[in-house]
């Protein structure tokens, strides 16, 4: 008898053991797993499958400024969902991962979701599981049916990728599909290296167009900011302590501002030493702005008369006709109202010249850095 309460007993106790992990356990967001701390890295939610075209289309159906032709070629690419028509996905590829997206509209679409894209580190850990040094999220085995890789032949269009279903193979350890293969997946990193021209960011995982050895874990590669492939896609990390990195209005308008100074410079220099002539130097800077901001550049009257009402006494001597001179100041300009315009798209251009006035007042020492006036 003893023996049969005893193990009633440990049942009982073990029972509500299970119970007590449970309610100490958070339970995951829809749609993500719970990355357990390790290698240095705390614990984090990921998605569970790469972002589809369905759920990105409801992200663009909600933020218009970010659809196809309506966002800006200067931080989409030209190939920007390349496969839809209009703004839908291709018949019968709701599930499919969305593909030709830049690292910012990723970003953006992971903002808006309330997550963040996943550095390297929390990527690896994601796809490795308790599998050190393995090759493949599942271990050393061959790839063979367990990723879709290696597809690509000559007839193959990079506008209609044979990509598969998300979750078309097995999970990892931790219930994450498609860890190699199916669409690279862009991580938050920017590449630090001073000979490649431009800003670039890593992508991990491989895709349908790698071989098997491109979709083994430890593979690195990387795309400028501002472009997109058939090939890659991304998903999404949920860390749970509250850490954020820089949104993405801030860092697209920095990048733009940043663009067009080095444009603008090179244009100067193409005058200068006689490439250009004088006379079209107008109309270049135009194209400039223009192709960067999506607004003509008799905008920079807008934005200078906002500074005129809350700048400096002496600023209303800047004129119109000459605003090219002040070419760092507008700049300033440009990147405030741009941050405006990404963060409050749904405003109208009178509204967001009504917050564009307050970033410049708030902001007013560092708009009139050096510029004489």
């Amino acid at each position: 008898m003893r023996t049969l309460t005893s193990i009633l007993c440990g049942l009982i106790l073990s029972a509500l053991l299970i119970f007590a992990l449970k309610l100490s356990t958070p339970e995951a967001p829809e749609g993500m797993v719970l990355i357990p701390a390790g290698d240095g890295i705390n614990a984090f939610y990921m998605d569970a499958y790469e972002v589809t075209n369905a759920q990105y289309k409801t992200f663009i159906d909600e933020n218009l400024h970010w659809q196809k032709g309506k966002a800006l070629t200067s931080i989409v690419g030209d190939t920007y969902l390349s496969g839809w028509n209009g703004n839908m996905y291709p018949k019968g590829k709701a599930n499919h991962p969305v593909v030709d997206i830049s690292w910012f509209a990723a970003k953006a679409y992971a903002e808006w979701a309330g997550k963040d894209l996943p550095t390297e580190a929390q990527w690896e850990r994601a796809a490795r599981g308790s599998l050190k040094e393995k090759k493949y999220p599942w271990g050393d085995a061959k790839p063979r049916k367990r990723a879709n890789y290696d597809r690509y032949t000559r007839s193959t269009s990079f506008r209609n990728p044979p990509t598969k279903e998300v979750g078309s193979y097995a999970p990892n350890e931790y219930g994450l599909y498609d860890m190699a293969g199916n669409a690279e997946e862009w991580c938050l990193e920017q590449l630090d290296v001073d000979d490649i021209h431009g800003r670039y960011h890593r992508m991990r995982g491989g895709s349908w167009f790698s071989d098997a050895k491109d979709i083994q874990v430890a593979k690195r590669s990387q795309h400028p900011v501002n472009g997109g492939m058939g090939t890659l896609g991304f998903r999404c990390v949920l860390p749970e302590t509250e850490t954020q990195s820089m949104k993405v209005a801030i860092d697209v308008a920095a990048w733009l501002s940043d663009e067009m100074f080095g444009q603008f410079d090179s244009a100067f220099y193409s005058v200068e030493e006689g490439y250009t002539a004088p006379v079209n130097l107008d109309a270049k800077l135009a194209d400039i702005v223009l192709s960067n901001t999506g607004y003509p550049r008799t905008f920079e009257k807008e934005l200078i008369r906002v500074l005129r009402e809350v700048g400096p006494e002496g600023i209303e001597d800047i004129p119109d006709q000459e605003l090219i001179i002040y070419h760092d100041l507008i700049l300033r300009l440009w990147r405030l109202y741009l941050e405006v315009h990404f963060q409050h798209s749904e405003e109208g251009i009178f509204g967001k010249l009504d917050l564009f006035k307050e970033r410049v007042t708030e902001n007013i020492d560092d708009i009139m850095l050096s510029d004489g006036c």
